[in-house]
């Protein structure tokens, strides 16, 4: 008995011993392209008809795409040196300060860790409660937006030129030379080759031990980071105007020639369709054979990703956020901030994005509430009269107050208000008032008020002194 509880004790130690190893956390978008392939798609539709939620001010513009956590934590990095941990109200849970300014998108591990760049060199690894877990320094600028494989493993590209596979205890696995700096973001495909792209204009493929599987010339500049097709064909954009399509062997398949430069990464459609910006102004759609689909003009240049939620909807940030049917219609635009950086869709259906005006932005669907006031006992004419309708967030805080001339019935509409608790408060003459308690959840909704009572002087009759009163009251209260 005694040799086999020391083997069993053995092999819990040798267990124990085993590394864990972090993969990529399943949440909602917990990296730049979403997923490995950086296909872009999303398992959650965006809202049909946008409004604001809230906004969270940061003290610098934002470039970084906001990542997601399983727990439904927004990250976002901006120029202000700072990462943010944002909870689901906009509010912070923690901020994290690096050296320098940010560009990187963070990505999210399975354990809570989150991994993210910074031009002070060095890639950070970050406690889900914000503090350092530990930094790797590189020899150059890290706009390079890292990457998680299935082991554990984060790959990330440095403008020292070379491309960093770090263990999850911080330590280097390996390095591959490139001749520039690299800015893209590595992509991994099922086999744990690694692709990305150098601004020496290749695009390189790496095993996962570090050695070159191939190289290919991707005709110019790349800082796009490459998609990987669900047949194994590389997509990747170029400066030279050229969006690029390779074969799982580094054998070009075919180009696509937009207007101008390639600063966007493409993402994919779950038909098949590429979608890639250019400075041109436009987002193109791409067939698998390379030929056009479609092409919709944004009015200024789009270097941010697109987003596709998944009834199909392409969200694209340029001049505005804009939402786009799967035709290359325009389904809507909202521009509460300028926006430079790609979208990414909560489980809610909420949209987060950044601006360059320090805004990190959260959009959901807008619904209508119909007010109706009614004056039920009041008879004859009401020119002495107005009835005042205050709508107030769950905080008491006023969003709108209209103060309307009385009549039977006084209505007002508000338009695209968030899902949420409200209060409506309807006065009359200082001693009318009725307010009731309004939740929106999935639809709009209508809310009745009525003011029944008019006899102001208590002799049981509505008559001229009442209104005499209510007018009085009205002017000399304020109410």
């Amino acid at each position: 008995m005694k040799k086999v509880y020391l083997s069993v004790l053995q092999v819990c130690l040798l267990l124990y011993a085993i590394p864990s190893h972090a993969q990529l956390a399943s949440s909602p978008w917990p990296m730049f392209g979403h997923d490995l392939q950086h296909t872009g798609r999303s398992p959650y539709t965006g809202p049909s008809r946008p409004t604001i939620k809230w906004a969270f001010a940061t003290q610098g513009w934002i470039y970084a795409n906001p990542a997601i956590g399983s727990d439904g934590t927004i990250y976002e990095a901006s120029l202000d040196h700072n990462l943010y941990a944002l909870s689901l109200n906009g509010s912070a849970k923690w901020v994290f300060t690096s050296n320098a300014a940010i560009y990187s998108t963070p990505a999210i591990a399975s354990d809570g860790a989150i991994y993210v760049g910074s031009n002070d060199n060095n890639l950070y690894a970050i406690n889900p409660d914000g503090t350092q877990r530990w930094a790797y320094a590189t020899k150059g600028s890290i706009y390079s937006s890292p990457s998680i494989g299935p082991d554990g493993t984060i790959y990330v590209g440095s403008m020292d030129g070379l491309l960093y596979a770090i263990n999850s205890d911080g330590s280097k696995k390996w390095s591959f030379v490139t001749c520039n700096g690299i800015s893209s973001s590595p992509t991994i495909g099922s086999d744990g080759t690694v692709y990305v792209a150098s601004e020496d204009s290749n695009l390189y493929a790496i095993k996962s031990d570090g050695s070159q599987k191939w190289v290919c010339w991707a005709g110019g500049n790349a800082q796009s980071s490459p998609a990987i097709g669900s047949d194994g064909t590389i997509f990747v954009g170029s400066r030279n105007d050229y969006l690029y399509a390779i074969n799982p062997n580094g054998t070009q398949k075919w180009t696509f020639k937009t207007g101008s430069a390639i600063e966007a990464s493409p993402f994919l459609g779950a038909d098949g369709s590429i979608y890639v910006g250019s400075d041109d102004g436009k987002l193109y759609a791409v067939n698998p054979d390379g030929t056009q689909k479609w092409a919709f003009d944004a009015g200024s240049a789009v270097n941010s990703t697109a987003v596709i939620g998944s009834d199909g909807m392409i969200y694209i940030g340029a001049h505005s956020l804009v939402a786009i049917n799967p035709d290359g219609s325009q389904k809507w635009q909202f521009r509460p901030g300028y926006t430079y950086t790609g979208v990414a869709i909560g489980a809610d259906g909420t949209l987060y994005y950044g601006t360059s005006e320090s805004n990190v932005y959260a959009v959901v669907m807008g619904y209508d509430m119909s007010v109706n006031v009614n004056l039920c006992d009041y008879i004859g004419d009401f020119h002495l009269m107005s009835v005042r309708i205050n709508l107030l967030k769950s905080d008491g805080t006023v969003l709108t107050t209209q103060t309307l001339p009385a009549q039977s019935t006084v209505s007002v509409v508000y338009s695209n208000l968030p899902a949420g608790n409200y209060t409506v408060q309807a006065f009359a003459p200082k001693w009318l008032s009725q307010s009731q308690a309004v939740t929106i959840t999935d639809s709009p909704v209508t809310v009745t008020l009525d003011l029944p009572n008019g006899d102001l002087n208590g002799d049981n009759f509505i008559e001229d002194q009442d209104y005499s009163i209510m007018g009085l009251a009205w002017y000399q209260g304020g109410t």
